[in-house]
């Protein structure tokens, strides 16, 4: 299926943010270290959190969905990933920690997801080897065995990922261990607040350094998925490129400050307690220099969006990438297509800013993929986005919320 944009839409209304996939996606890893129930509230329906469901449903894990609201009890009944459930996404490395820690082994192939780089997984290994677990990796699989032991532990990177894998197997791990360099996105801090209310023995929660006293056993929690800080950035991005007037509610202006800080010289922007107000009446004069890095610096997942919003402004912007080899240079190829002026060069994309035409382009990832959407809404004409199935992993009815707001956006078969 693809996307077919007549662009040249204002923007206007009001539309309300959902829960957080790079959240539920780590809570969800996480219910594997209890038979109990966990109940997790504002649960988004998308791909990628319903394949991380099967995949727990696959291992013996029940699952029951009403609404937004999901269930998860019962115990692992193999502690081997299936392959075709695992490739499909790479939030399904996240049951990795969890599941050493409850039962001492799994056996992972190498999960999926997007084309964005290498995303290399030596930070969640040599942390697990420094818990005492013992890691076979072949070139398509992983298999850890063994009961961690509390242990020191400096993440080389602060790694969102291998943060919420080590919390997760220090949790039950024998005596204590402190995690420094830790991630403090409010993912992450969403899973250590949930393994508190699990039982887990953490103190940090928040900041980047972390202790854990493991227990013997956690329990059941009920718990709120956070809203999706990414998808919050992206109705605002869309915003901002139509010259609109949006009220985004049910978000947390506070997770998305760098983000916010980079559009706020240009355009009119009122924060309140859960919602952002975004009113462009011209285009932005470009944005400057941008680097992405950790959390609470500019998010590495806002980086497509603010390509775009470069790419169609009336002026300059430099865009350095320092996490993702890969997030730059296809987006700036398929906005090149559209008349944008990109020149990559290594980790940075220099961006004059120029009036975009509608054109065929194609998402190769998610994030990526939605910056095309923001750019064919600027565009003058009419452009088709193909690889909505990566679009489909993060969002929930992308096109329709658009259209709620004024959007031209029809959907191919």
């Amino acid at each position: 299926m693809d996307y077919i944009i007549n662009g040249g839409m204002r923007l206007r209304g009001e539309i309300a943010d959902y829960g957080a996939k790079n959240c539920a996606l780590a809570l969800l890893g996480a219910t594997v270290l209890t038979d109990e129930q966990i109940v997790l509230r504002n649960c988004p329906s998308i791909v990628d959190v319903e394949n991380m469901l099967l995949l727990l449903s696959a291992m013996g894990k029940r699952i029951n969905r009403r609404g937004n609201t999901v269930s998860v009890s019962g115990g692992l009944n193999t502690t081997s990933a299936p392959r075709s459930l695992a490739n499909l996404l790479r939030g399904s490395a996240l049951i990795l920690g969890s599941t050493v820690a409850r039962y001492h082994k799994i056996c992972l192939p190498l999960p999926g997801g997007c084309a964005i780089g290498a995303r290399p997984m030596d930070i969640h290994l040599k942390g697990l080897e420094a818990l005492g677990i013992a890691v076979d990796e072949n070139t398509d699989e992983l298999v850890c065995q063994g009961k961690p032991i509390g242990a020191p532990y400096n993440l080389r990177f602060a790694s969102v990922g291998a943060t919420e894998n080590l919390l997760c197997a220090c949790a039950l791990a024998k005596g204590e261990s402190v995690l420094t360099n830790c991630a403090t996105e409010p993912e992450v801090t969403a899973l250590e607040e949930l393994l508190v209310k699990m039982g887990a023995k953490l103190y940090g929660v928040g900041t980047s350094t972390v202790r854990l006293v493991g227990v013997d056993k956690l329990h059941g929690a009920e718990f709120d998925v956070i809203p999706d800080r990414i998808v919050a950035a992206t109705y605002i991005a869309a915003t901002v490129a139509t010259l609109g007037d949006v009220t985004v509610t049910n978000c947390n202006p506070l997770h998305m400050q760098a983000f916010l800080d980079v559009l706020s010289p240009h355009v009119y922007i009122k924060q309140y307690s859960d919602a952002i107000h975004v009113v462009a009446d011209k285009s932005p004069n470009g944005y400057g220099k941008i680097v992405t890095a950790p959390y609470p610096l500019f998010p590495t997942d806002m980086q497509s969006l603010v390509l775009t919003l470069a790419a169609c402004s009336s002026g300059d912007t430099e865009i350095r990438e320092k996490l993702f080899e890969n997030r730059l240079l296809h987006n700036a190829e398929q906005l090149n297509k559209m008349g944008a002026h990109i020149a990559v060069n290594d980790d940075v994309a220099t961006v004059e800013g120029s009036k975009l035409h509608g054109e065929s382009v194609a998402s190769n990832d998610l994030r990526g993929g939605a910056g095309l959407v923001i750019a064919a809404l600027n565009a003058e004409g009419v452009s088709t986005v193909s690889g909505i199935e990566h679009i489909n992993r993060g969002y929930v009815r992308l096109a329709q919320n658009l259209c709620s707001l004024g959007a031209d956006i029809t959907v191919s078969p």
